[in-house]
């Protein structure tokens, strides 16, 4: 495992995967949404979707509304709301030139 990777997919070192791009992973059949990845931008394949927006570095704050399976008992993508914030830091891995930004 390799933690230091938080940029796009694909530039990840040679020989890793995203944890869902695991071949046989155990809850590849369930449905996952998760967060504390902002650089997917609200990746949404069938059953993952990626929440994490960039709220903290000026993106959205997102949220979910997972609808009951269709009738043909397949699943609904679900409604994603997303609401502008504020840049709170600059992104990137320098954490001292992180200001907060005064904002009106």
């Amino acid at each position: 495992m390799e933690f230091d990777s938080k940029d796009e997919l694909g530039t990840q070192p040679a020989g890793y995967l995203p944890w869902f791009d695991v071949p046989n992973r155990q809850t590849a059949k369930q449905p996952v949404a998760f967060g504390h990845w902002s650089t997917l931008q609200g990746l949404q394949r069938p059953g993952l979707l990626a929440l994490d927006t960039g709220c903290v570095w000026g993106g959205c704050l997102t949220a979910a509304h997972f609808q009951p399976a269709g009738l043909d008992g397949q699943p609904t993508p679900p409604d994603c709301i997303a609401v502008r914030c504020d840049a709170a830091q600059k992104p990137g891995k320098d954490k001292k030139s992180n200001k907060a930004l005064n904002r009106p």
